[in-house]
């Protein structure tokens, strides 16, 4: 029996969806940074290229002002090196994306979403953004911060196999600066670290709140506070990036809603000795 293409949970009066949108295979060191291979290995065991399965989760809102969209994946545009590579699995029915079919299997096509909001602009986030023949949500306002807009149009050797202009150089984005309430409920939150501009998103509806945090904490397996990507930029930021976001999140009850995890959907910080464990998980059908 397949799996679900999508999770529904409710934030306060805002019914929202966990869409599954593929999966792709990235090395488990570098997803890891400095963690040694035999601790992360036991939580997220790799093949045998040291690739592990990582989640491309997309969070649709039910909103008064339209549906809204945040990240997109990987989408259409890459070519079979590049799919071999970053193990991508994301190809649904008749030649559409899996994000199109876990749309479709709640009623909705692409021309239905109003609000796409970016966390940032790397392939895996904001590569759904556009098709080879256009915008893929032709009738959507996009949203991202005015310096992630800038800083992805300038790269580095570092920095430009993430940030590809094909995925972006189109879109008619709206920008934000800093902490910015994009809609009634619906606020961006700086989250830098893995790169200087990236941003989580808090909902809050009805005295609940939830946090979909991105590449902040790509999955459950990070949450430990040394436990940071190699792909970070800014590691140190993402440290105390963490630090922060983790006190709110525990003293308002924040569920944590998890883009990479390729098992675990959401769940709320409690305190696990000197660190922090979830509760409440929500697990992958």
């Amino acid at each position: 029996m397949a799996r679900a293409l999508s999770t529904t949970f409710n934030v306060g009066r805002l019914r929202c969806h966990a869409l599954e949108a593929g999966r792709q295979h990235l090395d488990g060191g570098a997803m890891f940074g400095i963690v040694p291979k035999a601790l992360w290995s036991r939580r997220a065991p790799p093949d045998d290229r040291n690739r592990i399965p990582l989640a491309l989760r997309c969070l649709l809102i039910e909103h008064d002002d339209g549906l809204v969209l945040i990240d997109t994946g990987i989408g259409n545009k890459e070519n079979d090196k590049f799919i071999d590579i970053y193990g991508v699995e994301n190809r649904g029915a008749n030649g559409k994306t899996q994000l199109e079919d876990a749309l479709g299997e709640l009623g909705h096509r692409p021309e239905d979403v109003r609000w796409v909001i970016n966390t940032h602009l790397h392939f895996d986030h904001a590569g759904g953004n556009e098709t080879l023949h256009g915008l893929a949500f032709p009738r959507a306002r996009y949203v991202v911060q005015k310096n992630e807009l800038n800083f992805a149009r300038h790269t580095n050797e570092r920095t430009a196999g993430s940030y590809l202009p094909h995925n972006f150089a189109a879109t008619p984005f709206q920008l934000i600066d800093g902490e910015t309430e994009i809609l009634p409920s619906i606020r961006g939150l700086p989250t830098p670290g893995h790169v200087p501009f990236h941003q989580s998103i808090l909902i809050e509806s009805g005295g609940e709140k939830a946090c979909f945090v991105a590449d902040l904490v790509p999955t459950a397996a990070h949450l430990p506070l040394p436990w940071i990507m190699g792909y970070d930029l800014e590691p140190l930021v993402t440290l105390e990036t963490r630090k922060r976001i983790y006190r709110r999140a525990e003293a308002e009850g924040w569920l944590l809603v998890f883009e990479h995890d390729p098992n675990v959907i959401s769940g709320r910080l409690a305190q696990e000795g000197k660190g922090f464990g979830l509760v409440h998980q929500t697990l992958l059908g």
